[in-house]
């Protein structure tokens, strides 16, 4: 068979958990469909996940994850530190742990970091639309670890209507991050 691994690392945003597939399955049957190959989607998320959550998470995890190989990988990360008020140089070590775990399981620089969507109106408490300022931040953090690595970052594009209480995806959400994130790894691999 022929077949290439994702492995995309978050939390309930990353899992799906308010629609049925999450961006993960959506990216990897749109690679499949551009690309005539097979892709094994690992998606390694948590409900609740915090920054360093997730990193405790792959290092429990780590041997099985690096079996898959994987030849690209994501991480969508920072939510649940955002409503818990973590502070920046906490979630700036978290996150640069994260970003080495996951370099050492794909064994390359084939991995992107995801900004942090900013909340959108009619989003639902304990979030609340003052929270951009931290999320933006978080995401000056992610491109400063992005650029310092050698790594690639993207900022997804998304409307109000994509997320199910302006914090999570919904269906149509969770398939337009998908094909962005694939359109992107085309674009990477010269368009198919």
């Amino acid at each position: 068979m022929n077949w290439e691994t994702l492995l995309c690392l978050g939390d309930s945003i990353t899992i799906g958990s308010r629609s049925y597939l999450g961006y993960p399955e959506y990216c990897g049957q749109h690679l499949s469909d551009k690309t005539k190959k097979s892709w094994n989607v690992v998606n390694h998320a948590t409900s609740g996940f915090t920054t360093i959550d997730l990193v405790r998470s792959v290092d429990i995890s780590a041997s099985n994850l690096r079996t898959c190989k994987p030849e690209v990988a994501t991480i969508l990360i920072g939510t649940n530190d955002l409503k818990n008020g973590t502070d920046i140089s906490i979630f700036k070590t978290a996150y640069e742990q994260l970003v080495i775990k996951t370099q050492l399981i794909v064994g390359s620089k084939n991995i992107i970091l995801l900004e942090i969507p900013e909340l959108e109106r009619g989003v639902m408490l304990p979030y609340n639309i003052e929270m951009n300022s931290l999320i933006r931040k978080y995401n000056e953090v992610i491109n400063t670890i992005s650029a310092d690595r050698g790594l690639m970052v993207i900022k997804l594009k998304s409307t109000a209507e994509q997320f199910y209480d302006g914090v999570h995806l919904n269906e149509e959400g969770s398939k337009d991050f998908g094909k962005q994130i694939a359109e992107y790894i085309l674009k990477l691999r010269g368009g198919h």
